[in-house]
């Protein structure tokens, strides 16, 4: 937590938060993942089976706890959700954009460090047939509740990875996709 250097969140389909070093955790959020038994099959198949699951879906993949408003937290999963809380984990918004691919895995989400209500979120699709490799990038500046895409410019087979903005100039924002 950018608020206490004590508070640490990590994620499984839930958001998990400690404050003694891992020694217990608390469950702040319910699921926020799809959890749809069509996509929680073994990973890899009946012959070869994956021991680390990374086609799994239903995880929280991406957090961000806000720099800026102390319980303020965004959560995105590799099934394509968006979620949000502004109280720590009592409550959670689902403020999934319009527009995101069904089961699109939402790489990263950045809390902006200038504005509370501004996020972005990096989303790729290439994952799930037939392979949507379309950069997906949105900024909502409400919290979630309206979001804009904004690829303008980018290449449509550059998928992304990352989004960040930079901590000095408002709206500079750096992509990190697969081409570059």
């Amino acid at each position: 937590s950018p608020h206490d250097p004590k508070t640490l969140y990590i994620s499984s389909q839930h958001v998990w938060r400690t404050t003694n070093d891992g020694q217990s955790w608390e469950r702040i959020s319910p699921d926020l993942t799809r959890a749809d038994p069509k996509t929680l099959g073994h990973s890899g198949g009946p012959i070869t089976g994956d021991m680390n699951g990374p086609e799994i879906f239903a995880t929280v993949f991406s957090l961000a706890p806000s720099r800026i408003e102390r319980g303020l937290i965004w959560a995105g999963s590799d099934d394509g959700l968006v979620h949000v809380t502004r109280d720590g984990g009592k409550n959670w918004a689902n403020v999934t954009p319009p527009g995101l691919p069904a089961l699109g895995r939402v790489s990263t989400i950045e809390a902006s460090p200038h504005s509370a209500g501004t996020a972005y979120v990096a989303v790729k699709a290439y994952l799930v047939p037939p392979g949507d490799r379309a950069p997906y990038i949105f900024r909502t500046e409400d919290y979630g509740k309206n979001w804009t895409r904004i690829v303008s410019g980018m290449a449509r087979e550059h998928y992304v990875h990352s989004i960040r903005e930079d901590v000095k100039r408002a709206g500079l924002l750096f992509a990190g996709t697969e081409h570059g």
